[in-house]
């Protein structure tokens, strides 16, 4: 009999399961796929991540996604800590169809914890600034992706993981190249 009633408790929980295990949104950023300049608030879609849907975003020459919208900023570890955080989880990944918004000039990708860019991230042609500030990235890692931007005049490096041998690599590939990676 005991068994029976823990059967119970189980069926019952299964059909929660299967209503929460729903598909995403299809409509996901409908209401901004077509401009050509976008800003996103993660809070504002309730997501913690960069969806896939980031690729309806063709139109889009500039693209800023970010966390939240709040008015301040609060800064927390304080600045002089960002360089230690980058290897601590929580970590993100950023979606391959990002690589599909062939019309970018200008990406901000700013505090969404990227551990990583995709593979084909140099697909991205046009981009001639990209900011990257305050993510979990290792520089050493991405070099080969970033210098494959030949058009990039700014680069924005701040909060992430790099080294003086990694700012003269990039700078080598792409002499015109403007990084901001310190305040100094």
């Amino acid at each position: 009999m005991h068994l029976i009633k823990n059967f119970q408790y189980i069926l019952a929980a299964i059909p929660l399961i299967v209503i929460n295990c729903s598909p995403p949104d299809q409509r996901l950023f409908d209401d901004i796929d077509e401009q050509e300049t976008v800003i996103i608030y993660l809070n504002k879609y309730h997501l913690d991540g960069v969806p896939r849907e980031i690729g309806k975003l063709r139109r889009a020459k500039s693209l800023s996604v970010m966390y939240d919208s709040t008015g301040g900023w609060t800064i927390y570890p304080p600045l002089s800590g960002m360089q230690q955080i980058a290897d601590f989880p929580p970590f993100q990944y950023l979606p391959d169809e990002i690589t599909e918004l062939k019309n970018l000039h200008k990406l901000d990708l700013i505090g969404l914890n990227l551990r990583t860019l995709p593979e084909n991230f140099g697909e991205l042609e046009m981009l001639d600034s990209l900011d990257l500030l305050a993510n979990k990235l290792t520089i050493s890692n991405e070099l080969e992706k970033l210098k494959k931007l030949k058009n990039l005049k700014y680069l924005g490096l701040f909060g992430n993981k790099y080294d003086s041998t990694d700012i003269k690599e990039l700078k080598r590939a792409n002499p015109r190249l403007s990084i901001f990676y310190d305040f100094e």
